[in-house]
């Protein structure tokens, strides 16, 4: 269901969600059935993708759904127009789903004379099992990382009307803690390094407010979040994701260095498209984490000395990327590549938390928080600093593999 959230209805504004609108309804009707297909039922994705196809044609015979061979610039997701651009120049034809309040994430891609449907990318649903469905379902990705002996954090996961069960595991657990929706992207509604009683409340009532289940969690602090996408099990793109911040230079003061970075062509505004970079957005968090790095506005600081802006590593607040392909670790990589083989998919986004990628993870505090199953590859292809990946490349090479 969550696929068509767009088909009739446009996003509403929460103040919870970042910049960016948010349908809190869809999670609400979706988690409790996913959590019947995955956790019990268990169809593999294959089945699940045939499903979705079938209802695709019923709305495009009622005329619910069309598909154009183009589209206005910025109208889809970034993610899918590098990955249709390189297939474009294999000679490949594609058609992009629209309704009535716009596009969806669904396109068909024409290859080899056959059709295939896609929902943001290709995954080649049909070699997959029901591990790959529970990818995007954080606490069966939690359970299977743990029985398996891969790093992650302990934490448990509660329905909305268990919330004194959640406080009582957390403080059993200890401070700090991250409380999360179960489902869901972009930091939706997360609250990291809660470290009291209150927080924890709040927190858990932010959460309660996007999903009806919710993760009460351990937090590692002194780690940095890194994205491995990792395609066909093989090929690993990765970048370090950075929260909004400027970087002293000892000359200009914190708002000049704001609007010199703002300033930067590459950064867009959010909800905008066809841009990986958005310009920072202040805020009231803003505020709150400038005094307590004992900054303000006009103060000056010194060269290379990093002054955040915001608190989570949200693209549309203005946060950062770093690529780190080359410095990554073969023992981390060799982790990556082993998660993506657990859940079976040919295509993975592995949230890291790490002090250092090029450490082995078994050497440091490190874990695996969470799993994508429609990573944001254009991340690797328009990165603030560093080379980029085209990732959409290795993606196209799976294609070519197994879209017979």
């Amino acid at each position: 269901m969550g696929r068509f959230q767009n088909l009739f209805f446009k996003a509403r504004e929460c103040k919870d969600c970042g910049p960016l609108p948010e349908n809190h309804w869809h999670n609400f009707l979706d988690d409790p059935v996913n959590l019947v297909l995955r956790r019990y039922i268990k169809l593999p994705s294959g089945v699940t993708h045939l499903c979705t196809k079938y209802i695709t044609n019923i709305f495009e015979s009622f005329g619910l759904i069309s598909f154009v061979r183009d589209f206005e610039p910025g109208a889809i997701s970034l993610r899918t127009t590098v990955f249709t651009d390189e297939g474009k120049k294999r000679g490949w034809n594609f058609q992009y789903a629209k309704g009535p309040a716009g596009y969806l994430n669904d396109f068909y891609m024409a290859i080899g004379g056959k059709k295939y449907l896609c929902e943001g990318l290709p995954h080649a649903e049909w070699l997959a099992t029901h591990e790959t469905e529970s990818i995007d379902d954080k606490a069966i990705v939690k359970e299977k990382l743990l029985s398996l002996s891969f790093p992650a954090p302990l934490g448990k996961s509660f329905w909305f009307w268990q919330k004194k069960s959640a406080l009582r595991y957390g403080f059993g657990l200890g401070f700090p803690l991250v409380v999360k929706p179960r489902s869901g992207s972009m930091s939706h509604h997360v609250t990291v390094s809660i470290r009291d009683d209150v927080s924890l409340a709040r927190a858990i009532d932010c959460a309660r407010r996007y999903s009806p289940a919710f993760i009460v969690e351990k937090f590692l602090p002194n780690t940095r979040m890194f994205r491995a996408t990792v395609i066909d099990g093989e090929n690993i793109a990765c970048v370090e994701r950075v929260p909004a911040h400027v970087m002293g230079d000892g000359k200009h003061s914190v708002k000049e260095l704001l609007e010199i970075k703002n300033g930067d062509p590459r950064r867009g505004q959010p909800r905008q498209k066809d841009t990986t970079l958005f310009k920072i957005v202040v805020n009231d968090t803003t505020s709150k984490i400038l005094a307590r790095q004992n900054c303000e506005w006009d103060s000056v600081p010194q060269k290379d000395k990093r002054v955040y802006l915001q608190e989570k590593v949200i693209l549309d607040l203005g946060a950062d990327l770093f690529e780190k392909t080359k410095d990554v670790h073969e023992e981390n990589m060799k982790l990556f590549r082993a998660v993506a083989q657990a859940f079976h998919t040919k295509l993975v986004g592995i949230d890291f938390l790490a002090e250092d990628v090029a450490k082995p993870w078994q050497n440091q505090t490190a874990a695996i928080i969470e799993l994508n199953s429609l990573p944001y590859i254009d991340m690797h292809h328009f990165p603030t600093e560093g080379e980029p990946v085209n990732v959409a490349g290795f993606i196209c090479d799976m294609v070519e593999k197994y879209y017979k």
